[in-house]
């Protein structure tokens, strides 16, 4: 069984991904610590581990290093979609897929070939089958991602399924939507796993990548697939924030498409791209923008090569590249690769929930004449500025790939808002937030300074704790010449609100009568409730001993 479990998701062998839940709830998307392992190759063990329920759960990448693989998948991460009726629609269409439940209860939809074949292949036919099911628009990834591993880079990897197997989450479905035993997903996988591929996929790439001559009837059969979809979204009206980004990107397609035919419509034969722009803005965005102002900011520079924005949120998340790279107005395959790269250069964002949080994103970076790929950690801030971005690695003395820094602002931003949205939690220690680290300064500060349970030991410099109530008073000049000692550089201001907010402390404005002249002296305090195992009273030693009995 383990054989042939190995050969059926048999993939990179010189790095693997390592995954470990947080918690167990399925009502819930499982919450993970998950890493790629580079320092070794994978071992028969660890697929034996996997399937026993050993943590952590093995990943494997599809592509090889000879840029082939064996098995592609689509990735739905979708809540509340109808997974019952995605499978009758596979069967209905007889395509040669196997769903599998992922372990946050969504899908992974394979495609499992007998022998290796070529990458680019594949993702195409991988891409091709999400647009015929109908998850293109809605899909978090499909693999492989990468179609080569060029400079010793690293492929993404997906989680195994079948993770202890006899009691697992992570099953196929059989035909009839019930949970398949990895004997019965064996008998699957025989049925529907290609040895004749080279052949089918042949006839698929001819499909994807060879422009159909279409006879176009009216303006909309040159719309781009994004344009349609976010049509569609807005019932007919494209609803958009960002004005400007959309019509950029559709200057570039009115230069194109006027060349491409559309001045051989008859509504459209005397337009130029200026004209089809004003056009398409009067009658397809639901709030236009001014005449005036779309020749200001964007016609000024008519002579300026604008290319598509593919990666501005406002396109993005309307993007159909398998659709685009076929269509007569769209990208070339050769320019969606282009743009994968750079999201391929990225990996998934660990947010490390402290207070202020963590964030650890994977990212390709130059090692000689090649990349590799590895964790860095930032603030939330810098992640989506490219400019601290690029020198929070420069400072560690990394340089990321070039498809990166030849990314537009507004492009960068983008990918990582994607990528934050998509980002794992990984729970933190109290130990690790700025109010623990504040509570113990206050403690250490009150560890070394006498405690007693007399209120006039404040007039030495001490602290006052109540016997009762264990509320203590100290006074925030002590405490500051404290932090001066430790060179620690807080301001006042900032000791105050903490003090506030992390202790609950509250400010009094006491007298202490002073033993000696027996006069009232004015003694402002800060006071909060304290935990007296926390430190040590010095003080009346009958009182003392009575207090340590409390």
């Amino acid at each position: 069984m383990l054989d042939k479990f190995i050969n059926i998701f048999e993939g990179a062998t010189e790095f693997y991904g390592q995954a470990k839940r947080i918690h167990k709830k399925l009502s819930v998307k499982v919450e993970v610590k998950a890493w790629t392992h580079t320092k070794s190759p994978i071992t028969r063990e660890q697929w034996r581990l996997h399937l026993e329920g050993v943590e952590p759960q093995l990943g494997i990448a599809p592509l090889k290093k000879d840029g082939t693989c064996k098995w592609g998948a689509i990735d739905i991460d979708i809540n509340h979609y109808d997974y019952q009726e995605l499978l009758n629609k596979i069967r209905k269409l007889n395509l040669p897929l196997i769903m599998f439940r992922s372990k946050s209860g969504r899908a992974h939809v394979y495609m499992f070939m007998k022998k290796f074949h070529d990458a680019q292949e594949v993702k195409l036919v991988m891409e091709k089958f999400a647009a015929k099911i109908g998850v293109a628009d809605i899909l978090d990834r499909v693999y492989p991602m990468q179609t080569n591993l060029e400079n010793n880079s690293f492929g993404s990897w997906l989680n195994m399924p079948y993770f202890n197997e006899e009691e697992c989450s992570t099953f196929a479905y059989t035909d009839n939507f019930e949970d398949a035993s990895i004997d019965e997903f064996f008998e699957m996988h025989e049925k529907y796993a290609q040895d004749n591929l080279a052949e089918y996929l042949k006839e698929e790439i001819e499909e994807i990548i060879k422009p159909k001559k279409l006879k176009q009837k009216t303006l909309s059969d040159f719309f781009l697939p994004c344009t349609k979809n976010a049509l569609v979204d807005g019932g007919g009206k494209i609803k958009t924030v960002n004005r400007n980004d959309l019509l950029h990107h559709m200057y570039s397609w009115c230069k194109n498409s006027i060349e491409k035919g559309v001045k051989k419509l008859p509504e459209f034969s005397t337009y130029d791209a200026r004209q089809l722009l004003h056009y398409f803005n009067k009658n397809y965005l639901d709030e236009p923008l001014e005449e005036k102002e779309i020749n200001n900011t964007i016609l000024k520079s008519e002579n300026k090569e604008y290319n598509y924005l593919c990666k501005r949120s406002e396109i993005k998340k309307f993007c159909d590249v398998s659709a685009c790279t076929r269509h007569i107005c769209g990208i070339t395959p050769e320019k969606a690769i282009e743009v994968a790269k750079a999201e391929q250069a990225l990996g998934d964002v660990t947010e490390y929930m402290s207070v202020p949080p963590i964030f650890y994103e994977t990212v390709d970076v130059k090692d000689g004449d090649s990349f590799k790929r590895i964790r860095i950690k930032m603030k939330g801030s810098d992640l989506i500025n490219k400019e601290k971005w690029v020198n929070v690695l420069a400072d560690g003395g990394h340089f990321p790939h070039p498809a990166i820094l030849d990314m537009k602002i507004k492009e960068f931003q983008a990918m990582q808002y994607a990528r934050i949205g998509k980002r794992v939690n990984e729970k933190a220690e109290e130990e690790a937030s700025d109010s623990y680290e504040f509570k113990m300064l206050v403690y250490e500060f009150v560890r070394k300074q006498t405690v007693s349970f007399e209120k006039t030991a404040l007039l030495e410099n001490a602290c006052y704790v109540n016997e009762k109530t264990s509320e203590l008073d100290f006074r925030i000049a002590d405490f500051m010449n404290y932090l001066r000692s430790i060179k620690n550089n807080r301001k006042l201001k900032e000791v105050t609100f903490d003090l506030r907010h992390i202790l609950n402390a509250t400010k009094k404005n006491g007298d202490v009568i002073n033993p000696i002249t027996g006069k009232k002296k004015s003694c402002p305090t800060w006071r909060f409730k304290s935990d007296p195992d926390q430190y040590q009273v010095m003080g009346d030693s009958a009182k003392q001993v009575e207090h340590e009995k409390n």
